[in-house]
């Protein structure tokens, strides 16, 4: 889960698929769509402000699931 991971380490609030592709060096398409389905398991949520940009965060679910994932590691 590199993607939560982001999530909870940064000190920006949420992130853009663009950032996260660019951070993880994936395609943006891949970020988006890794970060859609941790949408739709409630790990994070999203905002789309204007017809072009989507924005991402994580959710209170999404730091217990990284929480309970890095104990167990």
């Amino acid at each position: 889960m590199d993607i939560l991971h982001q999530f909870v380490v940064s000190p920006e609030p949420a992130f853009v698929a663009k950032e996260v592709a660019e951070s993880l060096d994936v395609t943006k398409e891949g970020a988006r769509h890794q970060m859609e389905r941790l949408v739709e398991k409630g790990l994070l949520a999203r905002k789309k402000p204007t017809s072009r940009v989507v924005i991402y965060w994580i959710t209170d679910e999404g730091r217990q699931h990284y929480a309970d994932n890095a104990e167990s590691s």
